[in-house]
């Protein structure tokens, strides 16, 4: 049977072992070892398993080998059938060893390139192909945007309507523009929605609020709109209805998203920094905009003494220096972040010092990569089985055409008009207002000197707007290249949208299929693999993209829609000018 691809039975049993081969002091573990290792040879070379045995130690070898492969497949083949395996044991250690980790599924890709579309149509696929291993999908959002309510838009947030199709969790969970919200309250969430679609014990996962009364009324009140757009979800999908509410049928966590902070929070831990004291910010504060007010030599384009400010991180330890000299010049937003942390670590060595505590190990643990309470770190009874995958384009020149087209839409969609009502009313999220699309919306509103129908000043926007676009998309690329946890499936943009994405939710139905020796030798670590060659294949093409050039599609000069989006746009610059200048003093010089 081994030599062909027939179906190979497996009769573990420790007094037919004994006997045939003239062992009388045969030891048990021996025997588990060897059904252990037998049926692994088998299963990861793709056979069909059929097991059958009532030997209390070979079925605790097949229990462990079912507890790391899928099930024994429940299928005719020929004249064997396979049954689900009996187990004579009722020791708790046995029945965990065949719990089955769940699945949560992690779909991240450049921007436009239809990350929601093929997660939708995955989760239909999910639901139309329940068994006992797969259930219905549910999305979860990853984007650092659509978690604020009033922005949509330039969030490129789903629909009322479309969200009525395919729910979408973690989008409106934030409704005031200035609540505190970051990588560490999103993960937070989104671990509260993995566990409560899989069904799993509750434990504490805050990522340290320090205590702070106001961040955790504002965790509970998102968990509490958390549990009812499950609710929702789950009818809309029909795992739940009205007439039967009992929720009992665990659902699959689809993570779906393109913030590459959020992914690498969830998936991989919250990394090793310290958060900072509000003391150590309003220090760090104060000494960077110090430095950034400093004058150097004559040179118009100098801002600020940024090589004063390099010297004086530098000085506060060798990892500080360390860590400035990794950025780019000028990055006055990261180098203030390791002012912020040195001044934590001094605030609190002076503190430990005069309590008679050790405070060096706060210091050495800086910086030191290692990452924790991510999906793929975790331990204990509910560790996950994470399927990371990232949505490649093979040609990226074609995939660039369509992230300018999708700029262009969200122009002709609004996305100025938008921008000016939310601005005015102080309802954009301050995170909404360095995204990009809204930035250059906003540096478009409050140029210096508008004119009505001022053709070169819009081109001018619709061009730093794809650009950064465009530039972005090239660092999600680079981003998760480096993550080896991800598998690369790739898009052909060539083809029609449908066509391209059923193809793309295929090929990711197929690869969770996998049991997860097969999905780790097979794809995600094989040099050889379609994910490795996709991977490099995108690198490669990097190259190229250095000739691109921007073509104008819908924005056509002269044209009808043209000439509707720029009386639009100048409308909304003369309002959003006008209502600037009428602020108080006050704001104006904060706002300075």
């Amino acid at each position: 049977q081994l030599k062909n691809n027939s179906p190979v039975v497996a009769r573990p049993s420790c007094l037919r072992h004994k006997q045939r081969n003239g062992m009388k002091n045969l030891e048990k573990t021996l025997v588990v070892s060897a059904a252990y290792f037998f049926l692994i040879h088998l299963h990861s070379s793709g056979r069909m398993v059929v097991a059958a045995g009532g030997t209390k130690n070979c079925c605790q070898a097949l229990a462990a080998f079912a507890s790391f492969r899928q099930p024994f497949c429940r299928q005719q083949h020929s004249r064997f059938a396979t049954t689900k395996l009996r187990m004579p044991m009722s020791s708790s250690s046995s029945q965990s060893a065949l719990k089955q980790r769940p699945k949560v599924i992690v779909i991240a890709g450049p921007t436009a390139v239809g990350k929601s579309d093929v997660a939708a149509r995955l989760c239909i696929q999910l639901q139309q192909d329940q068994d006992d291993q797969n259930d219905a999908g549910i999305i979860v959002s990853a984007d650092s945007v659509q978690v604020y309510t009033g922005v949509q838009i330039g969030a490129n947030k789903p629909t009322a309507e479309e969200r009525r199709v395919t729910p979408h969790l973690l989008v409106d969970v934030v409704d005031q523009a200035d609540t505190p919200y970051n990588a560490a309250e999103w993960t937070k969430d989104a671990l509260y929605t993995i566990k409560k679609l899989l069904l799993l014990s509750e434990e504490d996962n805050s990522l340290d609020n320090s205590n702070n009364e106001h961040l955790e009324s504002e965790t509970n009140r998102r968990q509490n709109r958390i549990d009812k757009e499950i609710a929702k979800a789950k009818k809309i999908c029909g795992i739940v209805d009205d007439d039967n509410n009992k929720d009992d049928q665990p659902v699959t966590p689809v993570v779906v998203g393109g913030t590459m902070m959020y992914l690498q929070w969830l998936v991989h831990g919250k990394p090793d920094a310290l958060r900072p004291t509000p003391n150590a910010i309003a220090k760090a504060l104060e000494k960077i905009t110090y430095y950034q007010n400093q004058e150097q030599g004559q040179e118009q384009d100098s801002c600020g003494d940024w090589e004063g400010a390099l010297k004086y991180v530098e000085s506060m330890g060798e990892k500080f220096k360390q860590q400035a000299n990794k950025l780019s010049v000028r990055d006055w937003y990261r180098l203030r972040r390791i002012m912020e942390v040195a001044f934590t670590i001094k605030e609190k060595k002076e503190k430990n010092d005069n309590d008679g505590n050790d405070s060096d190990s706060l210091y050495d643990k800086l910086y030191s990569g290692q990452r924790e309470g991510g999906l793929v770190s975790s331990s204990g009874d509910n560790d996950y089985d994470v399927r990371c995958f990232f949505l490649c384009p093979d040609d990226r020149m074609t995939h660039s055409i369509i992230v300018d087209e999708r700029c262009e839409q969200m122009i002709k969609k609004g996305l100025i008009r938008e921008t000016t009502d939310l601005s005015l009313a102080g309802k954009l999220p301050d995170m909404a207002s360095k995204a990009i699309g809204y930035r250059q919306t906003l540096d478009h509103l409050s140029r210096d000197n508008p004119r009505d129908n001022d053709l070169d000043a819009f081109m001018n926007f619709v061009k730093e707007f794809t650009t950064a676009t465009r530039q972005y998309s090239k660092r999600q690329m680079q981003w998760f290249r480096r993550d080896k946890e991800f598998v690369f499936v790739p898009m052909d943009i060539s083809r029609d949208k449908e066509t391209r994405v059923n193809a793309a939710a295929a090929e990711i139905r197929r690869l969770i299929s996998l049991s997860r020796e097969q999905y780790d030798e097979q794809e995600r670590l094989n040099p050889s693999s379609k994910s490795a060659l996709t991977r490099q294949q995108n690198e490669n093409q990097g190259k190229g993209m250095k000739f691109y050039q921007l073509k104008i599609k819908h924005l056509v000069p002269d044209s009808e829609v043209m000439q509707q989006v720029m009386t639009e746009a100048d409308s909304c610059t003369n309002q959003f000018q006008s209502k600037r200048r009428h602020k108080p003093t006050s704001s104006s010089t904060a706002d300075s």
